[in-house]
């Protein structure tokens, strides 16, 4: 198992940068965390893409995210996810060589909601898009089968701690005050080529062949998002759906004051 010297230098940077926003916020004003605070249970399905996979590249991941508001369009997020990755290599219609891997990652960013910023706050909207990324670290335990079913069988096994950047989106549903649905789609690259042990090939003559490191996978994960306590911009009256649908039946419906009628004089 190895922890790089960038990993860790990541690591800190990000931890630096999220304490002094938080004592900037602070500074202005009395900081409550559990304000605009939701957390989100996650369950899906991961797709791994690397040097040793031709096919049964899916299987099953889970996480929890949470999220806490600090501009109406922008949350800050932080998520732990966990699963397994599998994959297997052909060699013409045979099964080469095959590997899993037991992993979790942890990350730290941002999420930004577009309809938030173009059409202002409403917690209630029916459907709300949104956008992620994070920076964080990725652990993997793999296990690689090598030559399956040959005199030079070989199993190697690789464990450690990477960076690793995620990208991705997703689609919230508005069920009541304090629940919403998710389903989000993740791109993560993590820096390392050992996520299915396979960072080499044997050629012709018995030599290693060292391929890039191109590790990477996808998640498409559902869950619903739970919050702890409204923001100060959903008890806001114009941010407030009761309030906005009685602003609008207001505005539409009012009738026009008439002049009072003054006699003209004689």
């Amino acid at each position: 198992m190895y922890i790089g010297k960038r990993s860790l230098l990541l690591i800190f940077l990000v931890f630096v940068i999220t304490i002094s926003s938080f004592s900037q916020r602070r500074k202005r004003k009395k900081f409550d965390i559990w304000e605009g605070f939701h957390i989100s249970p996650m369950i899906g399905l991961n797709a791994f893409y690397g040097d040793l996979v031709d096919k049964s590249r899916t299987s099953y991941s889970l996480g929890v995210a949470f999220e806490r508001e600090f501009t109406p369009y922008l949350s800050v997020r932080s998520q732990i996810n966990a699963g397994r990755m599998k994959g297997i290599q052909l060699s013409g219609n045979e099964e080469f060589a095959k590997f899993k891997n037991i992993y979790g990652d942890f990350g730290v960013g941002a999420t930004f909601f577009p309809l938030d910023l173009t059409l202002g706050y409403f917690r209630q909207r029916s459907f709300n898009p949104y956008i992620t990324g994070l920076v964080g670290i990725n652990y993997f335990n793999s296990e690689e089968d090598y030559a399956i079913g040959r005199p030079e069988y070989l199993l190697r096994k690789e464990s450690g701690i990477t960076p690793n950047i995620t990208l991705g989106g997703g689609l919230s549903y508005w069920f009541t005050p304090s629940i919403k649905f998710k389903i989000e789609a993740l791109a993560n690259k993590p820096f390392s080529d050992y996520l299915d042990v396979h960072e080499y090939w044997i050629n012709e003559s018995g030599g290693r062949v060292y391929s890039d490191a191109q590790d990477f996978y996808y998640t498409l994960m559902v869950g619903a998002s739970f919050t702890i306590k409204d923001s100060r911009w959903k008890n806001e009256p114009k941010y407030n759906r009761k309030a906005y649908l009685k602003t609008r039946r207001y505005n539409l419906y009012i009738p026009k004051k008439r002049k009072k009628y003054k006699p003209k004089k004689r």
